[in-house]
């Protein structure tokens, strides 16, 4: 939708499924006063994604876009810290 960020999910290299939750569908019920069980499940996104894309986008029930990227490590991340947890 038109005016908001999307959404960004970063996969694993491996990964062939994903389940996120939709931010902007997480704030609107906020703001609606939903319940937060109800919240999380009107947010919730699951879906599949083919192991050779690297980028690609998916959309959560009310139509929010979700950018979905396979990198190795978030941007962020780049820069090795001893403090942080490796998973091999």
């Amino acid at each position: 939708m038109s005016g908001s960020a999307a959404t960004t999910v970063w996969l694993s290299p491996s990964a062939t499924s994903f389940a996120c939750l939709c931010e902007q569908c997480l704030d609107a019920a906020r703001v609606a006063g939903a319940a937060f069980a109800d919240a999380l499940a009107g947010a919730t996104v699951r879906g599949a994604v083919a192991a050779e894309s690297s980028v690609t986008v998916a959309r959560c029930a009310a139509g929010h876009e979700i950018v979905l990227r396979r990198v190795e490590r978030p941007p962020g991340l780049q820069r090795h810290d001893d403090r942080q947890m490796q998973i091999a």
